[in-house]
Formats: C-alpha cells, structure tokens, sequence
C-alpha cells in the first residue's frame, strides 16, 4: 500500500518510512499536485483537511483523525490493517522514501565518520539524495522508540521486538 501525506503530516510520514512503508509527503498546501501525485502514482492521500475537492475521491482519501503523530501511525495502522514486518523496518530513506540499497564499507568510506568506519559492519544507502545509513547506537535508540511509539499509543496492535 503506498500514500501521500499532505502538508499537516509530516512526522506521520516519517514514522511510515521508518515502519518500510510508501509514503510520500507533499510539502505544499496546493491541492491538484497532491491529488495528481496520488492518482499517477496509486497512492492513498492521508489527510488532516476536513474538506477534500470531489476529485480527490478518485484517487482515495483518508481523514487521520488525531493531531499527535503517534496517534496517527497507529490509526493507520488499524484502518488499512497493516502488519508490520520488523525485517522492513528503517528500509526507507527518512528523507526521499527511496528504499535504501546496501552499500559496500569501501563506499561508505569518506562519507561517514572514522569511527563508523570501523565499527560498524553494514551500509545502506538512498539513491536518490545518497544519505548512508547505518545501525550504530542511534538505530537500537530509534527501534526502541519506535516500539515505545507504536505500543505507548493504547493497546496492541503489533508486535516490535529488538
């Protein structure tokens, strides 16, 4: 399932990268880019606006109820029944939503610090902006938040594990 985030849900959109899911964001509050980038790409237009344009329909339209992010992920979750697979997780870039690819240590050199360099064994990379990534502290820092995120919000709705 792939979506387009309006203006109003920037940090919805990251938080779906985060989880390996499609979600584009539309910086801009104009609405026929948004509707035109949802329908030439097949996406689901997630939406904080109460009032949607009649075309919008065409290309689907999901009104996210809550203003908190975590609220939101979760509500999205539940309505398109999605299953989370941590094996996704951090599998997009958090700023393109390309989906990363791994690079080798040798390319990476250069472009992330010494001390990354030698401690850490795998490398991805977004193909589009070539930010690397890799699972320092920080990536078991962020897997806990975002098993804090998806379970802190009220009930159980998937399991996140390290």
């Amino acid at each position: 399932m792939r979506f387009v985030c309006d203006a109003m849900l920037g940090k919805l959109a990251a938080y779906l990268r985060m989880a390996g899911i499609d979600a584009a964001y539309s910086r801009g509050r104009s609405l026929p880019p948004l509707i035109a980038k949802a329908r030439a790409e097949g996406r689901i237009i997630l939406t904080r606006r109460t009032e949607m344009p009649r075309e919008a329909s065409s290309a689907g339209v999901y009104f996210v109820k809550s203003n908190y992010p975590a609220e939101q992920l979760r509500d999205v979750l539940t309505h398109f029944a999605l299953r989370l697979d941590q094996k996704n997780f951090f599998s997009r870039c958090l700023l393109c939503n390309e989906r990363l690819v791994s690079i080798d240590k040798r390319a990476a050199q250069g472009n992330v610090p010494e001390y990354v360099l030698n401690t850490s064994a795998e490398f991805s990379q977004c193909p589009c902006c070539k930010k690397i990534y890799w699972k320092g502290t920080h990536y078991a820092h962020m897997l806990r938040q975002f098993n804090n995120l998806l379970t802190g919000a009220g009930g159980d709705v998937n399991t996140v594990s390290e």
